[in-house]
């Protein structure tokens, strides 16, 4: 977690002596950022950047890391949220029976299954859809690529290739589909990239509005090729609150449903394009130092612990940049340390930071964060967090009561979690991101989600729809579980 006084002194310091178009470029974009207008501060960057001088480009690529790095972690908690929600919504829309239940359930049962990694249990829901009659062949298809996938997650690699063997691609759906499933599988011989691109073609040859399912497909596929500019310049065009399929049932029920992987592939997307803009403004050596603090944190995030530790230790070497940065940048060095099986030592590491310096309520956070990340019990650091936050005043705590917060939300303490999050949050503007982080504001509304407090959830995912539309998904299905938890025969309609 990154303060904002920091990150407004980077600002002065990496446009220091710029050209004056380049000062007002990463001004313009930082002021964005810190409202938490990820997608407008990166369109800004992305499509100002050519027309700065080639020696000035170091400290826009260093915004634009920075924010898409920041919406990449937004978008991941988003997509944990949004498959553990779906899974529940689609479970209990499943156990209906009579002629109301909907046809197109067990699919997109299967499908979230998939994405919540539990494998074995999407193939039962998936087979009983292919069952069925009267669904039309491309939903069939569908279906019958999915069930591959379980099977070849499963190690029944020669029946996943069986299934996938039997599927016709004329559909650009069913197409994108496959190749998405190809790249999930690691078949980069049956070249998913190229049949991506064919189903786009197809579709935009069709004139029909390029469906979500293309859309979170070539997005998913994009990203694990290393295509990020092109998946980058398809959100252009993409509506990422449409549904995928709208199914009706009698005269007034309507069920939407949604791609359970789009914003899993956002969260990749937005990763690959921070690491591409940090890299490039480390070959700034004004910037390699700065450059090297975000870029440690984005290779853990991607699993490259290897290269976090490098440039992680090159930041901590530096002798430009401040000690307090340097012990936060140590906590996370520590993280690595623990990811390659040195547990005790990163523990020890943690609590002689927070034992040398318990008033530091920014480097507790730090630990705590990366406790969290790693679902590592951390008592020692979140007792020295606990007597800070309860001496101390204003908002300089706020980061350290959320790290405690997302800290009990990581180990299922919903009622500590509740706590210390709702005291991170500006009470005046609770749910406005432009006032509060927005991760802790999507596990404070899953918070209120396993405590049955479904209002207080929506009404966070309302707020947060107005500038990340792709939320509509989550709201669906915590509405969804209310309804029926209440006995509710009203349709979902969130507006």
């Amino acid at each position: 977690m990154r303060r904002t006084a920091f990150v407004i002194t980077l600002c002065m310091l990496l446009t220091a002596g710029s050209a004056p178009a380049a000062d007002d470029l990463v001004s313009s974009a930082m002021k964005l950022y810190e409202k938490r207008h990820y997608a407008e501060a990166a369109a800004m960057l992305r499509s100002e950047l050519p027309s700065v001088e080639p020696a000035k480009r170091g400290g826009a690529h260093l915004t634009l890391g920075m924010v898409y790095l920041k919406d990449a972690e937004l978008h991941r908690g988003l997509y944990l949220t949004s498959v553990a929600s779906s899974v529940d919504y689609l479970k209990k829309l499943a156990a209906r029976s009579g002629g109301n239940r909907s046809r197109f359930v067990d699919l997109y049962l299967g499908e979230a299954l998939l994405e919540a990694g539990n494998h074995g249990q999407a193939a039962a829901p998936l087979e009983q859809f292919m069952a069925r009659e009267g669904v039309e062949p491309k939903y069939q298809a569908l279906a019958r690529i999915f069930l591959g996938l379980s099977r070849h997650l499963g190690n029944q690699k020669q029946k996943a290739e069986e299934l996938w063997a039997g599927v016709d691609t004329a559909e650009p759906e069913v197409k994108s589909a496959l190749a998405a499933v190809y790249s999930k599988a690691g078949l980069r011989d049956k070249n998913p990239a190229g049949m991506i691109e064919e189903s786009i073609a197809a579709a935009k040859t069709a004139g029909k509005v390029l469906p979500l399912g293309i859309v979170a497909d070539a997005l998913g596929v994009y990203t694990r090729e290393g295509f990020t500019e092109k998946g980058l310049d398809l959100l252009k065009r993409a509506d990422l609150k449409a549904v995928s399929y709208r199914e009706s049932r009698g005269r007034s029920k309507v069920m939407n449903f949604y791609e359970p992987s789009l914003l899993g592939s956002l969260a990749e997307l937005f990763l690959q394009a921070s690491i591409a803009a940090l890299e490039k403004a480390a070959t700034d050596p004004k910037l390699k130092d700065t450059a090297n603090y975000y870029l440690g944190d984005a290779y853990a995030q991607a699993g490259n612990v290897q290269q976090s530790a490098k440039v992680t230790a090159a930041f901590i070497s530096s002798a430009q940049m401040p000690q307090s940065y340097k012990d936060r940048a140590t906590a996370r060095q520590a993280a690595n340390q623990h990811q390659r099986g040195r547990q005790f030592e990163a523990i020890g590491v943690w609590d002689e930071l927070s034992r040398k310096q318990p008033q530091d309520p920014d480097l507790l956070a730090e630990v705590l964060f990366a406790c969290g990340r790693l679902k590592t019990d951390c008592p020692k650091v979140a007792q020295r967090a606990v007597a800070a936050v309860e001496t101390g005043e204003g908002k300089r705590f706020f980061n350290l009561n959320i790290a405690l917060g997302r800290y009990y939300f990581g180990k299922r303490d919903y009622k500590s979690a509740a706590i210390y999050m709702e005291a991170g949050r500006d009470k005046g503007n609770k749910n406005k991101i432009e006032y509060n982080d927005t991760v802790m504001l999507v596990d404070l509304a899953e918070t209120y989600y396993r405590t049955k407090k479904f209002s207080e959830a929506l009404e966070i995912f309302f707020e947060m729809g107005k500038q990340f539309p792709e939320v509509r998904q989550i709201q669906e299905a915590l509405q969804g579980v209310y309804s029926m938890e209440h006995k509710s025969a009203g349709d979902v309609k969130i507006f």
